[in-house]
């Protein structure tokens, strides 16, 4: 082989090493350009979640419950209230079928005929909660004035309206429901007072019993 040959032999090698590094380098730039843009992307989309949590934090939180009345306890409430950190306004509850108040009720039986229910409620601060008197348990149970109701909630937050909560409440799932009184003031004071009305009793037949004994004396 002449010099020629040997010359041309290592100039296709090269040729053929710079081809290979060429594509490999490609390749390397392309792999790096698409892991930026998967990083980009996932970056992406971690702010949208960090946007969507911070929404969903600062969004009202209301809800609608039968509760027992904290006072008598035996009295059934049907309670409003929002438990977010914002207010919510325009305010819209639905109940199907409505919830019927008990027969001690004269007026007002349906409760989504008062103005709050028919009309919507302007806003609920954060906090506030709201209180309608249902009856008591044995006249619930014993009027089946309830009954498995679907239970809708829309409402307005700081940033638009909000997705409409919908959820069943049944009330026959508190049957047979253990009832305690956790004490509050009211009964504290009226035992206080029953307490003093005896004590004075006493206090009255000591003194007259005392009397009594200084005269025979």
């Amino acid at each position: 082989m002449q010099a020629g040959d040997w010359v041309s032999l290592a100039a296709a090698v090269v040729a053929v090493v710079a081809v290979i590094w060429t594509r490999a380098q490609a390749r390397s730039a392309k792999q790096q350009a698409e892991s930026a843009k998967e990083q980009v992307v996932l970056a992406k989309r971690q702010t949208e979640i960090q946007e969507q949590l911070y929404r969903d934090q600062q969004q009202p939180y209301i809800w609608v419950d039968f509760r027992a009345d904290p006072v008598s306890y035996y009295v059934v409430d049907l309670v409003l209230k929002n438990e977010g950190p914002t207010v919510a306004t325009n305010v819209r509850v639905t109940m199907d079928p409505p919830i019927q108040r008990s027969s001690a009720f004269t007026i007002e039986k349906n409760l989504l005929d008062l103005p709050g229910f028919a009309n919507g409620f302007a806003s609920i601060p954060p906090g506030r909660e709201m209180r309608w008197s249902l009856g008591t348990h044995v006249e619930i149970f014993e009027e089946r004035t309830f009954h498995r109701h679907t239970v809708t909630i829309a409402f307005d937050g700081p940033f638009g309206p909000a997705d409409p909560l919908v959820y069943v409440l049944d009330y026959a799932d508190a049957k047979a429901m253990a009832l305690r009184d956790p004490g509050n003031l009211k009964s504290m004071t009226e035992a206080l007072t029953k307490g003093n009305r005896e004590l004075t009793r006493v206090l009255g037949r000591v003194e007259r019993a005392m009397r009594s004994d200084d005269l025979q004396d």
